[in-house]
């Protein structure tokens, strides 16, 4: 396994944000040899994480999806850059659609 990329912020009073992507021996769960999880934990009023706010990943035998508030969806994956806007542009309008706008770009 190789690192690609890992970031992890703490973006005081709104939450926290990861990405992690790896490289890793293709298979039948990994054909395109990349592997990755892409999370934003929203920090709510009290102090607490929602941990369902925003995620993509391609763990195991899910394939390419995300999650928005607690919904799953299928994601199409095309290549490391489009999936790191990808995530931001969710999370860009997330966070608009709550009052807060903040450079993410």
């Amino acid at each position: 396994m190789e690192k690609i990329l890992h970031i992890k912020n703490l973006i005081l009073g709104i939450g926290i944000l990861e990405m992690k992507i790896l490289r890793v021996d293709r298979n039948e769960f990994y054909p395109e040899g990349i592997k990755y999880s892409l999370v934003f934990v929203r920090q709510r009023e009290d102090g607490s994480f929602d941990n369902e706010f925003l995620r993509y990943d391609n763990y195991n035998r899910e394939g390419h999806h995300k999650h928005i508030k607690g919904k799953k969806y299928r994601y199409e994956f095309k290549d490391i850059d489009t999936l790191i806007f990808d995530f931001k542009y969710d999370l860009y309008t997330l966070l608009k659609e709550e009052g807060i706008e903040i450079d993410i770009f």
